[in-house]
């Protein structure tokens, strides 16, 4: 039973970018026809957040209904890239009023300085800014000249030295693990500096651009020098959990993540887990929403990915920033290593996370009593709004 949630990881436009990322998730993913015309290989399609226009009517709706649902304190707005969306500042700008944290993923390049002042203004906007090396061989994948990936570092560069809390998303491949050393002194190297998350390459098509195993040992060297770069790093149990992917070959240890986020799309679309876009659970556009939502920890597919071990395929070759979480849960970390993150480190957001790994912990030993599913609770209330029949 699922009555709260951490977050609501946003997704808007998905197929929408100003760069194309040789190994991007969505031109893997076959959750949506459009992802299967891998449009975001493709010119970015302009959009425009407003009133009266089909964004400016469905975004406040799918964030209004899960924050209704599920009292989430956190918000994440991810793309595509976000920031191709004329007036998506006013989207976030309100957002921020209603949460206790908003992430703002981005490659950055489209952000100007005065949305940097602003956001830093608000006081609770986490930047997580995807970038796999300051050098163009380790970028390369994500550009595609040197021209290009010289603008946006000089744009990161302009981001890491404004007021707000940075993290930056660095996929490891076969072009990037070599960098890792350098790439966090260059990032070492800013006053008030991000912290430095680098994961592996995912999905379908992984094996293209992967992390060799003889290049393995680069991870390993930059596990052991931990303390020299421990300025920009995550907790280093975050790297004991790198390095048993790579030594394992796949992910073996468990994930927490859908129990505290669920992932919904700027159309409305539904699915359980923000790094893996597995099912369409339904759309909170649509009368029946309440059901949708309602099957938020319920299914089937929740079993399987809550599981004690990886079951999916997917699941397997799946390890991000957002593990952190897991560790909290399986007691690798502490909960003030985690909310040391400022993501994580509003006091609601941190008491929200402790209280649901003690309901998790009850429920693992026994000492819950069984609750009524959210699933019947959703039709006794619709049945009692008069909202009509549950499908």
């Amino acid at each position: 039973m699922i009555d709260r949630l951490l977050g609501n990881d946003l997704v808007i436009n998905e197929d929408s970018c100003n760069l194309s990322c040789t190994y991007c998730l969505t031109g893997q993913s076959n959750l949506k026809q459009a992802h299967g015309e891998q449009l975001i290989f493709g010119p970015p399609t302009r959009d425009h957040f407003r009133p009266g226009s089909p964004l400016g009517r469905r975004l406040p709706i799918i964030d209004e209904r899960v924050d209704r649902t599920f009292q989430v304190p956190l918000l994440k707005v991810t793309g595509g890239e976000i920031f191709l969306v004329a007036g998506i500042m006013d989207f976030i700008r309100a957002q921020a009023r209603e949460h206790d944290v908003v992430v703002v993923q981005t490659n950055g390049v489209l952000l100007r300085d005065e949305h940097l002042t602003e956001l830093a203004s608000w006081g609770n906007v986490v930047l997580q800014v995807s970038l796999d090396s300051h050098l163009y061989g380790g970028n390369s994948y994500r550009v595609h000249s040197e021209s290009l990936h010289g603008k946006v570092v000089r744009r990161i560069e302009t981001i890491l030295r404004s007021e707000l809390p940075v993290e930056i998303y660095a996929v490891l491949n076969d072009r990037s693990v070599s960098e890792m050393e350098p790439f966090a002194e260059w990032l070492q190297g800013f006053d008030d500096p991000p912290v430095y998350f680098p994961f592996p390459v995912r999905g379908p098509d992984s094996d293209r651009f992967k992390v060799r195993d003889d290049q393995i040992h680069h991870i390993e060297r930059f596990a052991e020098r931990y303390d020299d770069f421990a300025r920009v790093l995550p907790p280093r149990p975050y790297f004991d959990r790198l390095l048993s992917f790579y030594h394992e070959g796949e992910r073996t240890f468990r994930c927490h993540l859908p129990r505290l986020v669920v992932s919904t799309f700027s159309d409305g679309v539904v699915t359980p887990c923000p790094n893996i876009w597995f099912s369409n659970m339904g759309n909170l556009l649509d009368d029946d929403y309440a059901e949708t939502l309602a099957e938020v920890g319920e299914t089937g597919m929740y079993q399987a990915l809550l599981s004690p071990e990886p079951r999916l395929n997917a699941c397997k070759g799946c390890f991000t920033p957002w593990d952190t979480l897991s560790m909290y849960f399986e007691d690798e970390i502490t909960l003030d290593e985690l909310c040391a993150a400022p993501t994580y480190s509003p006091p609601r957001v941190r008491a929200l996370i402790a209280d649901r790994k003690r309901l998790y912990e009850e429920e693992r030993d026994g000492t819950r009593p069984p609750a009524v599913g959210a699933r019947r609770r959703a039709r006794e209330r619709r049945v009692a709004a008069g909202a009509g029949h549950a499908r």
